[in-house]
């Protein structure tokens, strides 16, 4: 081999490798299901529980038979329990050999009373069985038995957990339908939950049809009471909420169902519409997985908003879909904001503990007056923001803390669909609770996603969890705490989508290289996109220069004309105070570009202005806070057509002696 070129004993080796893998991947010929099970040490597991089980073990010797086979790791992170093997094997294994292809809406278990197996295919490639995703490339190995008879097995990544009965139950209860599942809840291993309340309900309002209708269908089902999560009064679930409850000729189990994916319940008719979908959030080291009922048109008795219930015990098969417990009753809308963020107050590591705890620490009193508010929404930073490392020496400042509550809040209801109607024609800018500290919307749609981010006090925010409800609000979860800085001037010019003309002529002028730098302080009164767009239409010839390449010097010299570098940032206030300390007279502003540039500040109900070459100027967006300065949104480019008659003339003087530069060049080149 020593003697062979390299290429070649590379291609040997990689033909060597690929033949390694074909013997580890693909399933070796043996002469039954029962051998090929015993021989694969990723599948001892299975094998061991099957061979234990005598009916799972004779059907396989003896019948035609599909296995959904978990691999070992599977098992690992699977739950032990001590009726596995009573539960377990034949809940694998159904009586009809089916490739992938052939596999249908469910297939029925060899389990007692044949509970179904559902399947959920979301390509050809992508099949799921309950909660369960196959592994493609493990999955459609054939033989026939002993008998003759065809055999399928396909590798799966999760053990499949069938509906198990109480230790010691006075009565066995055989394949339920959802509506089975409730009335003999008690005989049932449901880890100590009850759903007698809900039960009652539907019984006392004549539910029983739906929970018993054929098919395969998705039914939530709220459990009495969860430790620390407030109780909803009986009465209040009327018909229309129980039709809320369930999504009808869907299953969806938590696994193949896409997150924040919207479907219709019920409760979606001409005059009601109310839609469900399922999140998670990663809450200390552990996993959540929530449910959504989206009342996006409401009535006189059901409001409009969302309610959010956790799913306590989740991807329950029964005869007609599958069942999710949950923590409260989808739809009903019964606590203030106030309520609802006190109600995360014991139950740490949830999603608003944190904020709930930041609103204690700074006094208390934000919450009375979230109370006494008769229409307010509410911002609110989640667990993760609050968390972040960046932000933590800003919340040991109690008052500061207080005063960044209020800019979390706005005194009317906004929704999403709010926020879109408002935005259609203009970027929606909505109040405050702090004065001359507005919130600006915009609203990216992708199909059937809508993402809707927000600017306060120079940070975005994407809104995580939309559209909670409350008796007197409504409540948006936010990924970061407004007000406090987490970027620097670079980062915040790149991210905010009305800025993006001044970035991209910072960019290309390699201006924004030095608003990195953390060891200076910048001031930058910032053009918006509507001032360039000002200028396209007052000097079209002097924006399409600044726009082409040749020209970004002169881009740059402008630019500079709106930058201060100096040893602190300056705020409007500043400005304002150095004004009247000047008697209201000019400031002048030592920019990059000219070190003598004067302006006047005007303050009135609407914000700032700034005055400059005898032109008031609105400062749309004032004391935008980064970690390395701060900026100031403007109306309107500070150019003058002299700028760019200028630098046009230098700049077409440096073109002309660089061509006679290169041509000297090339004809010493050529003729020496």
């Amino acid at each position: 081999m020593s003697s062979q070129p390299p290429r070649r004993r590379f291609v040997i080796g990689l033909f060597l490798i690929a033949a390694v893998i074909q013997v580890l991947y693909r399933p070796a010929q043996c002469s039954s299901l029962m051998k090929y099970l015993a021989t694969e040490y990723n599948l001892s597991n299975i094998y061991s529980i099957i061979e234990r089980n005598q009916i799972a073990n004779t059907t396989i010797h003896l019948r035609s038979v599909t296995v959904f086979a978990p691999h070992n790791e599977a098992f690992l992170k699977s739950t032990k329990q001590e009726n596995d093997d009573e539960y377990l094997p034949c809940y694998h294994i159904t009586n009809v050999p089916m490739k992938l292809e052939q596999l249908g809406k469910s297939v029925f278990s060899e389990l007692d009373g044949n509970p179904p197996m559902w399947i959920t295919k979301k390509s050809s490639e992508e099949i799921y069985v309950n909660q369960a995703k196959v592994v493609y490339n493990l999955a459609n190995y054939e033989h026939n038995n002993t008998f003759g008879k065809p055999q399928v097995l396909h590798v799966i990544d999760q053990v499949l957990q069938p509906l198990r009965m109480k230790k010691n139950s006075p009565q066995n209860v055989y394949n339920p339908n959802a509506w089975e599942f409730m009335e003999n809840a008690e005989y049932l291993d449901l880890d100590s939950y009850h759903t007698n309340t809900f039960l009652q309900r539907v019984q006392t309002l004549d539910k029983k049809s739906v929970f018993s209708n054929q098919g395969g269908h998705t039914f939530f089902i709220p459990v009495d009471e969860v430790a620390n999560y407030p109780k909803v009064r009986p009465e209040k679930i009327d018909v229309k909420v129980i039709d809320a409850h369930i999504v009808p000729d869907n299953v969806l189990f938590l696994g193949p169902t896409n997150e924040d994916e919207q479907f219709k319940t019920l409760a979606f008719t001409d005059m009601l519409k109310v839609l469900a979908s399922f999140s998670k959030a990663d809450e200390g080291d552990k996993i959540k997985y929530y449910v959504s009922s989206d009342t996006v048109v409401g009535d006189g008795v059901h409001p409009t908003g969302a309610v959010v219930a956790e799913i306590v015990k989740a991807n329950i098969p029964v005869r007609n879909g599958v069942v999710h417990l949950i923590s409260r009753p989808l739809m009903i809308v019964d606590n203030t904001v106030k309520q609802f963020i006190e109600s995360y107050k014991d139950r740490e590591d949830s999603v608003l503990h944190r904020f709930y705890e930041e609103i204690m620490n700074s006094g208390g009193d934000f919450l009375e007056k979230l109370g006494a508010m008769p229409n307010v929404t509410l911002f609110a930073p989640s667990n993760a923001a609050l968390n972040d490392p960046s932000i933590q020496s800003y919340l040991t400042n109690r008052t500061y803390i207080r005063s960044l509550l209020d800019l979390h809040i706005v005194s009317r209801r906004l929704s999403i669909d709010d926020i879109v109607a408002e935005s259609i024609d203009k970027r929606l800018q909505v109040s405050t609770e702090v004065p001359r500290k507005d919130l600006f919307f915009n609203v990216v749609t992708n199909g059937k996603n809508r993402t809707l981010t927000l600017e306060g006090g120079g940070v975005n925010a994407t809104v995580i969890q939309a559209n909670l409800a409350a008796t007197n609000g409504i409540i948006h979860i936010i990924d970061h705490v407004l007000g406090i800085p987490s970027s620097t001037v670079d980062r915040k010019l790149a991210t905010d989508p009305t800025l993006n003309e001044t970035n991209y002529l910072g960019q290309v002028s390699l201006l924004n290289d030095q608003l990195g730098d953390v060891q200076k302080r910048f001031t930058y009164f910032v053009p918006r996109d509507f001032a360039w767009k000002r200028l396209a239409i007052d000097n079209p010839s002097a924006y399409k220069k600044l726009f082409m390449p040749e020209y970004s010097n002169v881009a740059r010299q402008i630019l500079e004309r709106h930058l201060i570098i100096a040893d602190k940032a300056f705020t409007m206030d500043d400005f304002k105070r150095e004004a009247n300390n000047n008697y209201n007279l000019s400031v002048k502003l030592p920019t990059v570009r000219d070190v003598s540039m004067y302006i006047q500040i005007r303050e009135a109900a609407e914000g700032y202005s700034i005055e400059w070459r005898g032109e008031w100027i609105h400062v749309h967006r004032s004391d935008v806070r980064c970690t390395n300065g701060i900026i100031h949104v403007i109306d309107k480019v500070l150019i003058t057509d002299n700028d760019i008659e200028v630098n046009a003339a230098i700049a077409t003087k440096s073109i002309t002696a660089l061509v006679l530069i290169m041509a000297q060049c090339l004809v010493f080149y050529y003729f020496n």
